[in-house]
């Protein structure tokens, strides 16, 4: 059964095939792996005399409060 969930909807993989979505082919999925491997790569290369907080603005993406769920516990 598919959910919404801060605005998105997620669907198994068989409600997105009856839907018309078609499943990632192999290629991409390497493709995207790859780009995170790379871009992690990039983090974690950042040294720790570098490594600033996150900017206010992103708190809401990781702090739950786009959803009223608190994650203070």
């Amino acid at each position: 059964m598919s959910a919404g969930f801060t605005g998105k909807i997620f669907r198994t993989a068989e409600e997105a095939e009856r839907e018309g979505f078609t499943a990632p082919m192999a290629d991409e999925i390497a493709r995207a792996q790859r780009l995170f491997e790379e871009f992690q790569a990039k983090v974690d290369a950042v040294g720790p005399d570098r490594v600033k907080e996150v900017s206010p603005k992103f708190w809401g993406d990781t702090s739950g409060r786009e959803t009223g769920i608190s994650m203070d516990g």
